[in-house]
């Protein structure tokens, strides 16, 4: 800009020049046709050299701004790239938080989950038991007589133990919705959703055999273990809750011991009054 406006000062300056030459001219000599001719191109001259000069500076100007479709295509091309950097991270977030809460509802020594995670899954088969009529079975197990093997083998072989017993459950559990967990210490408990005693009965049968066929062992010595079992099942009994369920199963997990242990003993439920 500053250059077109050094150029009309210029083509201003020559066209006085030239009104000069001519007032000098005429007094010195009358006006004559070549005179005015001359006066006359020089003008046009000028006018058309400062147009050819403004119109290719204009060009240039508009030649430097971008066009309205490109600065769309770039504008859409950064928001796509910003969308794909904001779901990766919302999916790196994702896998971190599936990773966390795995964590904490799993038990570190035996990979079953833990008692939390119980808490959970009860809750929630019971609701959705209520809600589908749909039998639910609970099995409370208990290794027989577990302070022995830590009392004569160590915590360490007690520990290898627990291995042995929690993968013979994951076996056991072929079904997807089966759920293993271990309650705390040497008990564990199955949530099976919709199965009823029967099915309940025999696959506890099919855990205590395959454990009791096993051998531990630790550091070359074979340890034999046996289990015992305590199973109850929610028919939809009016005013049972998720706590009668347990206790239910863990009173038979009583009787299995006190009749001699490495059994599988069930007891039914009974409907408990509101008052």
């Amino acid at each position: 800009m500053i250059m077109l406006f050094n150029r009309s000062v210029s083509y201003l300056f020559i066209t006085a020049l030239c009104c000069a030459l001519l007032s000098l001219l005429s007094v010195i000599i009358q006006f004559t046709w070549l005179v005015l001719s001359v006066f006359i191109f020089s003008l046009f001259t000028i006018f058309f050299s400062y147009r050819r000069e403004y119109f290719d500076e204009s060009n240039e100007t508009v030649s430097t701004v971008p066009q309205p479709d490109v600065e769309q295509d770039e504008l859409e091309s950064k928001v796509q790239e910003r969308t794909l950097e904001l779901n990766i991270a919302l999916q790196e977030l994702e896998e971190a938080n599936k990773e966390l809460q795995e964590k904490n509802t799993l038990d570190e020594l035996t990979g079953l989950y833990n008692r939390r995670h119980y808490d959970q899954k009860i809750l929630a088969e019971y609701r959705r038991s209520r809600r589908n009529l749909t039998p639910l079975s609970l099995v409370v197990i208990d290794i027989d007589h577990f302070k022995r093997v830590n009392d004569n083998y160590g915590h360490l072989a007690g520990d290898a133990c627990l291995v042995v017993i929690a993968n013979c459950i994951k076996q056991c559990l072929r079904r997807s919705t089966d759920i293993g967990c271990r309650y705390g210490g040497e008990e564990f408990c199955l949530i099976l959703p919709e199965t009823d005693n029967k099915g309940a009965l025999a696959l506890a049968e099919e855990l205590r055999e395959s454990i009791e066929a096993y051998r531990a062992n630790y550091n070359g010595i074979d340890i034999s273990l046996t289990i015992s079992c305590g199973l109850s099942t929610y028919l939809q009994q009016k005013h049972i809750q998720p706590e009668q369920l347990f206790a239910v199963a863990d009173q038979a997990l009583y009787q299995a011991k006190n009749n001699g242990r490495n059994q599988v003993q069930q007891q039914e439920i009974t409907d408990i009054n509101a008052d």
